[in-house]
């Protein structure tokens, strides 16, 4: 008996393996002739676009170009024929066999291949002919096809190989042919076309296995129903698998398949689950983790290892995370976090949890024979201190994460209530910003700067007033930070320049001091043009270039840009306009590279000059010492007492700026030649 029934076992596994086989044929079949009408669309689209970016086209007769569309526009009618009718036919006749569909699945391969074969004259013509633009579009838009096949051909893995393969390999053979060789880009071509073959195995591969997911959960629920009065025992066995299935498909539909932490739509779930134990407690904080300077990894050692870091980076956050909640990342390289907290102090608890996630990811990650290393900025906000919900927790978790990259990134910021007023105010700055110059809202003040020991007036430092109609008196250290982050600077900064210039040619002594110092941030500096910029605006206002002080600060010295601004620099200097590093100290460490760039002066940041008494007079004293060494001046602002001013010329400070000697004014007009110290 019990041979009997291992025997009837195998003989329904059998059937069940060829039944599933043909399910599957069946089924991926009918999936590629539904795709094909995206495939049929993109390709005609893409003929089209292409014909009429060459056309006209000296290298090419316009009755080929006619001709080739025409083909394409016929195999493309005849394709979407053929697939309304075998899609009809496959609704119709639901046992339909696989002898039955070999014939159409020829017919589908030729149609596929003869467009393939169709680019291939088309981009061997183009490229051959060496006429560039029609090149460069053919070498967009055959990729970009073969791309899209990876996907739209997954469920045919021989014919989409076959597809992908000819719509590549034959423009890296026409580049590697063409009268003009790009061998290069032949070989891109070839390692691309690898890197799509394989990305279609995978999709195919997937897709197999959704179906074959698809099959067995169908299977089950026939089972259960076919028995269920039969085999209680049975049904409660095949119940508790499809619960066990969806449960899978549940949780592989809300989890990050790059990092397996939740997706933000898993975490939202997550929240949604947890919102009824929320509302009854205060003891749920959201972390909002945002990793500091991540772009520099994925553009200089690409998005593979930028990928690698990224799931190391959310399973150390996971571990550090423990049983406290829930971790999702949000997008990008931002996480967030949902966690379960004490009643007592929710945020310092949280903080302290924040410390041990950092302290985890901060140690270093070795890929792809580097050791990287990582750290993140964090804004925390508890549910109980606001009774806020947990989404909304999340929303003021990210502002405060915000506040902490502007606070110098690598902190944690926890979330106050004025975040959100400053976050709008910011906004509305931002709007208002670009209507300013417009709007006539910013006007520029003049403020001396002083020779040492005799104090007469060497030169006027130029600063920016903005006066909005709604927010009134706007402070530089608020609006500044906002022109540079949206770009406005470089317009705000050539209107500062030219305003100045405009000034001291209708107003200044024509005996006295005509030198002007202007603040320069490093956008303007690194913008095409800027020294024809300051070069026209001096001419046009007959100023000389020695009547200009440009005032850098020291991110002259970021290594990342150093080509560009050596270069702006020194075109500068020797047109004879003079660069000073402005907050000098408070920047990059840069004394020892101040031989680098062409600079004349080096202005003491005034929280040195604050802090004569303690620890600023030895830090201006080896600055002034180096600079001496090499050539260099001293400028010392925020002089506002006459202690100060005698201690820094003891010091032997070059020039002196502060309200000792005079406020900003809008005026040039000079202050008194000397002054008591």
């Amino acid at each position: 008996m019990s041979i009997l029934f291992a025997k009837n076992q195998l003989l329904d596994k059998a059937e069940d393996a060829r039944s599933f086989k043909r399910w599957l044929y069946v089924s991926l079949v009918r999936l590629a002739f539904r795709n094909n009408f995206a495939n049929i669309t993109v390709n005609l689209a893409a003929g089209f676009g292409f014909v009429l970016i060459i056309w006209p086209s000296e290298e090419m007769s316009e009755s080929f170009l006619a001709q080739w569309l025409v083909a394409l526009s016929v195999l493309s009618l005849a394709r979407l024929t053929h697939s309304f009718f075998v899609i009809k036919r496959l609704r119709d006749e639901p046992d339909i066999t696989q002898a039955q569909l070999r014939p159409h699945l020829f017919l589908y391969a030729a149609g596929l291949l003869t467009a393939a074969g169709l680019w291939g004259i088309i981009t061997a013509s183009t490229v051959l002919a060496g006429n560039e633009e029609s090149r460069h579009a053919a070498l967009v838009i055959i990729p970009a096809l073969a791309a899209g096949a990876t996907g739209i051909l997954a469920s045919q893995r021989m014919i989409g190989r076959i597809y992908i393969s000819v719509m590549l390999l034959q423009g890296s053979l026409a580049l590697a042919l063409a009268r003009e060789p790009e061998h290069l880009m032949a070989v891109l071509g070839v390692i691309f076309t690898i890197v799509m073959l394989i990305a279609h195995r995978n999709n195919h591969q997937v897709l197999r296995q959704s179906f074959e997911l698809q099959f067995r959960n169908n299977d089950l629920v026939e089972k259960l129903e076919a028995e269920r009065s039969l085999l209680e025992n049975l049904n409660a066995t095949l119940e508790a698998r499809v619960r066990q299935r969806t449960a899978e498909l549940k949780e592989l539909a809300a989890q990050d398949p790059l990092t397996r932490v939740l997706n933000r739509s898993g975490l939202m779930q997550w929240c949604a689950e947890q919102e009824e134990s929320v509302s009854a407690s205060a003891g749920f904080a959201a972390i909002f983790i945002d990793l500091d300077r991540f772009k520099q990894i994925n553009d200089g050692l690409g998005h593979t290892v930028g990928d690698i870091v990224l799931a190391e980076v959310a399973r150390r956050l996971n571990r550090a995370l423990g049983p406290h909640g829930a971790l999702g990342r949000w997008g990008g390289d931002e996480f967030v976090a949902i966690v379960r907290t004490p009643q007592e102090r929710p945020e310092d608890w949280s903080c302290t949890l924040v410390d041990r996630m950092r302290a985890a990811v901060e140690e270093p990650i070795g890929v792809a024979g580097r050791q990287l290393q990582v750290g993140f900025s964090a804004g925390v906000a508890a549910t109980g201190s606001d009774r806020l919900r947990v989404t909304d927790a999340i929303h003021c978790a990210d502002l405060a994460a915000g506040d902490a990259k502007r606070k110098g990134r690598g902190v944690t910021q926890i979330y106050r209530k004025t975040l959100l007023a400053e976050q709008e105010r910011n906004l509305a700055l931002v709007q208002a910003l670009k209507q300013a110059i417009a709007n006539r809202e910013f006007s520029v003040v003049f403020q001396p700067v002083v020779q040492a020991g005799t104090h007469a007036v060497h030169s006027h430092e130029v600063l920016l007033r903005w006066n909005n109609p709604d927010y009134g008196l706007v402070s530089p250290d608020e609006f500044i930070p906002i022109a540079e982050d949206t770009g406005e600077i470089v317009t705000i900064g050539a209107f500062v320049l030219d305003t100045a210039l405009r000034e001291i040619a209708r107003t200044a002594d024509p005996e006295g001091p005509r030198r002007l110092a202007v603040n320069v941030s490093l956008r303007q500096l690194i913008a095409p043009g800027f020294f024809e910029v300051v070069r026209s605006m001096l001419e046009r206002h007959q100023a000389r270039p020695e009547d200009l002080v440009l005032e850098v600060t020291e991110s002259i010295f970021d290594t990342r840009r150093q080509s560009i601004i050596k270069a702006v620099l020194l075109e500068l200097h020797l047109y004879g306009v003079e660069i000073h590093i402005d907050d000098f100290g408070t920047g990059y460490s840069s004394l020892s590279r101040l031989h680098e760039m062409p600079v004349q002066a080096l202005k003491i940041d005034r929280s040195f000059v604050q802090a004569l008494d303690s620890h600023g007079h030895a830090i201006i004293e080896g600055t002034a010492l180096i600079a001496r060494k090499l050539g260099i001046a001293i400028v010392a602002e925020g002089v506002e007492t006459a202690q100060q001013v005698a201690q820094l010329e003891a010091l032997g400070i070059d020039y002196l700026q502060g309200y000792f000697f005079g406020r900003p004014s809008p005026s040039l007009a000079r202050p008194p030649q000397s002054k008591s110290a």
